[in-house]
């Protein structure tokens, strides 16, 4: 699909035509919100803290092996994912805050497909229960369209975002 995609007009050229994915779709088939607030942040930790420090404040994992971090604000998915199995189980009984916490290390990221997630959204994790108040139709529609771009173009050799809107759509 990459190689049938065209930066130009942000649309797949197909034998039956264009099509492209739209905000509509997004919202329609996923349910993300695509008329909240943009979701957008320059947070940067504090002086005297690094990201690490904050992702260790807002979930409690603390990177211990070397690969772990990726340069100064990303962390390895798989060690993420690890730290949250060996968890206690969320259950019916299971605190309000537990739960939270296992929501936001989940939702930063086991459902992503990369090697390593930027920890530079961690601000959203101090506030989950105002998730709902973001745009995130557009956030994943920008990305996969960015994504998308610098493929065709032959920028990256990777493409990354939300592909189960091809196995939808197309």
């Amino acid at each position: 699909m990459v190689e049938r995609w065209r930066l130009e007009t942000h649309t797949f050229h197909l034998r039956t035509g264009e099509a492209t994915i739209t905000l509509q779709d997004v919202e329609v088939l996923f349910g993300l919100r695509v008329d909240r607030e943009p979701l957008y942040t320059r947070y940067e930790p504090p002086s005297d803290s690094t990201w690490v420090m904050e992702l260790t404040r807002l979930t409690d994992f603390v990177p211990d092996a070397e690969g772990q971090i990726s340069g100064q604000s990303r962390v390895q998915v798989s060690a993420l994912c690890t730290y949250l199995e060996a968890e206690p189980p969320v259950e019916d009984g299971t605190q309000q805050d537990v739960v939270d916490h296992h929501a936001a290390i989940y939702s930063r990221a086991c459902c992503y497909s990369r090697a390593f997630v930027s920890l530079r959204y961690l601000v959203f994790l101090e506030h989950l229960d105002i998730l709902g108040d973001y745009s995130w139709g557009g956030v994943v529609l920008a990305y996969l369209y960015r994504y998308l771009c610098q493929a065709s173009i032959g920028a990256v050799r990777d493409v990354c975002g939300f592909f189960i809107l091809f196995q939808v759509i197309f």
